[in-house]
């Protein structure tokens, strides 16, 4: 059973794995949260982000300039300019390319060394009637730079689909045309930038098939299958319980594009020897995800008599005047109350007075306190005086008892806080994940003989970054 103890009480790894006990915890064997018999857990989002192998895709798209060079050099026909007044053929010599990656894309640069030929038509005829750089790279040669941006969408089966446009062409050196004098490098962007576009369809459709996520998320989904450790003294073990997949957009992740899948998870906590692990099988991904937001539901058992301890830290010496006199708490106790809690309190003072409370508990956040609504009370020993007393006194009294009773619970709540972005914030052996734990709200609290149960929802934010190893071929 968990300790609710304040950290300057225990060393702080002792701290950290008492709260953990706060987790809502069932027998190891119920690793499936669906199970007949079992409550249904609701399901939580997470991402997943797989980096996009570029390397290969860089050595592709870097190369579509020596196969255009390749082609014109070999080429004998002249490309016809504007209405067919003149006419341009050019040779391209090896480039100087490299690539890097911006956001979500890949920049593929290049700066090429051309020579032009340049014709009109002649008595019928086409007559090449000036040149420049058609030698060597060397000699008169003109130079190009180049770069063409790649982005990424997903396709089916994990699949990415590279679309490529051309991002610039600009003149990086003259070349001058002989007899005319006339800097041929304007025109040989315009011609260049039209041949390389009409290429890149036929190379994204290479390169589509260089790269596959398929085995990288596989391999995700099969860590996220796996029992994760919380706590190894209390024996406490996270199971994440992936459902389902669907593609995310692509985002930059560590400098690089990176693929993101949301995951549809149903996570819950179990104590015990380590669960079986689950072997479900990576589903296609659907092709819209609705991220709600990572949570998962806490169950704090307290001992009644902590309970009653922190209640009358609280409570006890209270002091305060109904006009009539001064009323002061000199005990509480906590007891069992169905749906409701009950609090009994020995007050002093005006009249030596029992009550027996009963309210709705409610978390504040802004306090980190749980306060009581909708309180009421009765007196537990009835005498004249009492009676005198509840009939002037009833509601006054009830206002500023329901102000009063208060648990506070922030200190434990932070320690909750703490201890689940711990445990979801660890190497895995395919990548990182990454959990934030944004929101602590009470959902139920309950009073029983022996402890006071507490159920908290954390909500935050979980996430899995995948190592660029994991999805390189």
């Amino acid at each position: 059973m968990s300790r609710w103890i304040p950290l300057t009480q225990h060393p702080l790894i002792r701290a950290w794995a008492v709260i953990l006990l706060a987790i809502p915890t069932t027998p190891a064997v119920a690793a499936n949260p669906q199970a007949p018999g079992q409550a249904v857990v609701k399901p939580s989002a997470m991402t997943v982000h797989a980096p996009i192998p570029v390397t290969p895709l860089a050595e592709l798209y870097g190369n579509i300039n020596q196969h255009l060079a390749t082609h014109r050099n070999h080429g004998r026909e002249w490309i016809t300019l504007g209405s067919g007044s003149g006419f341009l053929k050019y040779r391209l010599w090896p480039d100087e390319q490299s690539s890097t990656t911006a956001a979500d894309r890949l920049l593929s640069h290049s700066t090429v060394p051309f020579g032009v030929e340049y014709a009109k038509q002649i008595k019928g005829s086409i007559t090449k009637i000036a040149e420049c750089g058609q030698r060597d790279a060397a000699t008169g040669t003109g130079r190009l730079s180049v770069t063409v941006a790649t982005m990424f969408k997903q396709g089916r089966s994990y699949t990415v689909l590279p679309a490529s446009q051309v991002s610039a062409v600009q003149s990086a050196q003259s070349c001058l045309l002989s007899e005319e004098g006339v800097d041929a490098s304007p025109l040989m962007a315009q011609v260049y930038r039209s041949d390389l576009q009409e290429v890149l369809p036929a190379v994204d459709r290479k390169a589509a098939g260089l790269v596959t996520l398929k085995p990288a998320i596989a391999r995700i989904w099969n860590d996220l299958q796996e029992p994760l450790l919380l706590d190894e003294t209390e024996q406490l073990w996270l199971l994440l319980n992936p459902e389902s997949t669907a593609a995310a957009g692509i985002e930059p992740l560590s400098g690089t594009p990176a693929a993101g899948y949301g995951v549809i998870a149903r996570p819950t906590v179990v104590r015990g020897t380590k669960p079986t692990s689950r072997h479900r099988p990576l589903p296609e991904p659907l092709d819209h995800f609705q991220n709600d937001g990572f949570h998962v539901d806490f169950a704090l058992q307290v001992p009644i008599e902590e309970a009653n301890q922190r209640l009358r830290e609280a409570v006890i010496g209270q002091e305060w005047s109904l006009g009539v006199g001064t009323i002061k708490i000199v005990n509480a106790t906590l007891y069992p109350l169905g749906n409701q809690v009950g609090v009994e309190l020995i007050l002093r003072g005006l009249l030596p007075l029992t009550l027996r409370l009963k309210g709705m508990p409610a978390y504040d956040e802004s306090s980190g306190r749980i306060l009581f609504r909708e309180v009421d009370y009765i007196i537990k020993e009835r005498t004249p005086a009492t009676d005198l007393a509840e009939e002037w006194l009833h509601e006054p009294l009830r206002e500023e008892l329901a102000g009063r009773l208060s648990l506070p619970i922030r200190e434990e709540l932070d320690l909750m806080r703490q201890a689940l972005e711990k445990g979801l914030h660890r190497e895995l052996t395919g990548g990182r994940l990454r959990g934030t734990v944004r929101q602590l709200s009470l959902e139920d609290l309950t009073v029983q003989a022996e402890s006071l149960s507490v159920r908290l929802k954390a909500a935050g934010t979980l996430r899995y970054d995948a190592r660029a190893d994991v999805a390189a071929p």
